[in-house]
């Protein structure tokens, strides 16, 4: 039988069935977790519960336990409406997922220094404490049995998100396992039209473990991959036979003082290169000659608007120095797309290509004799 249960017990009949349900946030066992105060930041009613507390002035200091992108833009976020905050990570660095060890470094130093964000990376927190409303979060170094307190109107679990594989328990669609050990990896497992182990049943989005660029299931749990994913899993439904090309894992980190990235992945390049020109720092990691991965970190600076870029022409001077560029990172991400074709085209770097590279003249691939660069630096 082809029919969708409801939890009210309604049965839906289908002939092709979707499943976009993604991911929750995941709420770690910690003694303390259940008193007011402690909340993740995933629904929008709990970003308007936050928000209300803190304009109602009932908090004064904050931790955020999770230094990845949501962590990180949460932190800064709270800094920015005056409110004091820490935040706590169990890893050697700030966004562990998204750059290496010198790379994340270089991040929080800065970060650390514009926002005044207290930073305490290899640290576990071990209980929250208070009564009824979360007072205090206690944290161990990692390793050590010595506990630190730090004093906390308002946490927020920023530990990652699950995929919502509970919705096919019982059935014979298949869950991205260890092979060996049967711990879950991921998502639903999917082939390259989207489609599960019941040809009738595609998945798409945070709740489905993909195909990468490079032939490997993943559970990339991450707006690009979902838009994509989602994207040919609907022609499918609709009776095409649309292949994913493959996913490739792209996040990014905007905030007032520094902005970070990456794409792709970091553990077997057999060569990196490494860039710092200005205010902007690339690596770039090839394997055989080709882009497997790329991180970017953008350094804060002072850019201005270039009056002879033809798109910025379109755009009033007031407009654009209000906007965009507040964002001192918006043209190094940019310039990451074409290292996301790259790695989606399996493209050698050529000796040219490298040069650009080097240079960080990156939109100057497609047609270095015609790029104008969105801004200049004095």
């Amino acid at each position: 039988r082809k029919v969708v249960v409801t939890a009210e017990g309604e049965e839906i009949g289908y002939d092709r069935c979707l499943l976009a349900a993604g991911a929750y946030a995941f709420v770690p066992p910690i003694p303390g977790v259940e008193l007011e105060g402690v909340t993740t930041a995933k629904t929008l009613d709990e970003a308007r519960s936050i928000r209300e507390r803190i304009v109602s002035g009932r908090v004064k200091r904050a931790v955020v336990v999770g230094a990845g992108p949501i962590g990180i833009e949460d932190a800064e976020t709270l800094r920015h409406m005056g409110v004091e905050v820490s935040v706590v990570e169990i890893f050697d660095r700030v966004l562990p997922k998204m750059l290496d060890l010198q790379m994340g470094r270089i991040y929080g130093e800065v970060f650390t220094r514009e926002t005044g964000i207290d930073l305490y990376p290899e640290h576990q927190v071990v209980a929250f404490h208070g009564d009824r409303q979360v007072e205090a979060v206690e944290l161990k170094p990692r390793g050590s049995d010595r506990s630190l307190f730090l004093k906390a109107d308002l946490v927020i679990l920023s530990v990652g998100v699950r995929p919502r594989t509970s919705l096919v328990e019982g059935t014979d669609i298949e869950i991205h396992r260890d092979r060996e050990t049967g711990r879950p990896l991921g998502g639903i497992l999917v082939d390259e039209h989207q489609r599960t182990a019941d040809p009738d049943v595609f998945a798409a989005g945070d709740i489905a473990s993909g195909v990468d660029v490079w032939g490997n299931h993943r559970w990339i749990a991450l707006f690009p991959a979902a838009q994509q994913s989602g994207y040919v899993a609907g022609f499918n439904l609709a009776g095409r036979e649309v292949r994913n090309p493959g996913l490739v894992d792209y996040n990014a980190v905007k905030t007032r003082s520094v902005t970070a990235g990456s794409g792709g992945i970091f553990d077997d390049e057999d060569e990196t290169l490494f860039v710092e020109k200005g205010c902007y720092l690339v690596k770039i990691f090839l394997r055989e000659g080709k882009i497997k991965g790329y991180q970017f970190v953008g350094r804060s600076g002072s850019p201005g608007a270039n009056p002879a870029n033809n798109f910025l022409k379109l755009l009033s001077a007031d407009r654009w120095s209000r906007g965009v560029l507040r964002d001192r990172g918006q043209g190094l991400e940019a310039s990451g797309v074409l290292f996301h074709s790259f790695i989606k085209l399996h493209r050698k770097v050529n000796p040219t290509t490298r040069k650009m590279m080097e240079e960080l003249l990156l939109r100057a691939l497609a047609n270095p004799a015609r790029d104008l660069p969105l801004y200049l630096r004095t």
